[in-house]
């Protein structure tokens, strides 16, 4: 029988994959086997950090939607992540979905606890307002912003990853550890789409490579993954 949460993955990346800017045929996705790391050991120590405590509000604006797929009239430059041939992610999972960051798009690794601040008249996937090593950090529920509705309610995230030097981090249920890829290993996206912070999918892994610019970019506007 197969399972429940590997089918609902599978519908999810199928819908990222419907994308016409993507490059190369899809490739079947492999089984992976869950590895929680809740002590983040085997992560880069420069990399983790743990206490954190909470302070005042950083103000989010409403941005306009995005605009569609294939609109002619979209002449943003979009550019793609630059990585070496062969670079280093880390992955992390909420919901039973894996996601991908690379390392040089990472400004840390910080412990989730119960000084979060929240703030009225924000997004709904605005979780509060955290403060690590004197640096104010505003957190997503990552799961409300990618709108993977299923138990999303129920999560219990334990840490979040900021992204590069932003006030941003993204909550998540487990860190899966660092891995180098090779730029063969991941299908690119050509051009920006309807998903800017999609930088390609990991097709061993059958997971997101996160375009952590673009994505503060959303952050920043107040848009989630539907603009």
């Amino acid at each position: 029988m197969k399972n429940n949460n590997d089918e609902a993955l599978k519908n999810y990346f199928d819908s990222m994959l419907h994308d016409s800017t993507m490059t190369t045929p899809v490739t079947a996705k492999s089984t992976q086997v869950k590895e929680p790391l809740p002590d983040v050991s085997g992560l880069p120590e420069e990399l983790v950090f743990s206490s954190s405590s909470t302070e005042k509000d950083l103000k989010l604006e409403t941005g306009e939607q995005l605009k569609a797929e294939n609109n002619a009239s979209d002449v943003e430059e979009w550019k793609n992540i630059d990585v070496e041939d062969e670079f280093q992610v880390l992955f992390f999972e909420l919901n039973n979905v894996t996601f991908a960051v690379p390392l040089t798009d990472l400004g840390g690794i910080f412990h989730l606890d119960d000084t979060l601040n929240f703030l009225m008249g924000k997004p709904k996937w605005f979780s509060g307002v955290m403060k690590s090593h004197d640096r104010l950090y505003n957190i997503v529920n990552t799961a409300l912003w990618l709108k993977l509705d299923h138990n999303v309610e129920n999560l219990e995230y334990t840490h979040y990853v900021a992204l590069g030097s932003t006030s941003w981090g993204l909550s998540c249920e487990n860190l899966l550890g660092t891995e180098n890829l090779k730029k063969e290993q991941v299908r690119w996206r050509e051009k920006k789409g309807s998903r800017p912070w999609l930088a390609g999918m990991v097709k061993k892994k059958m997971c997101a490579l996160i375009h952590a610019e673009e994505l503060v970019k959303l952050l920043n506007q107040g848009i989630d993954i539907q603009g």
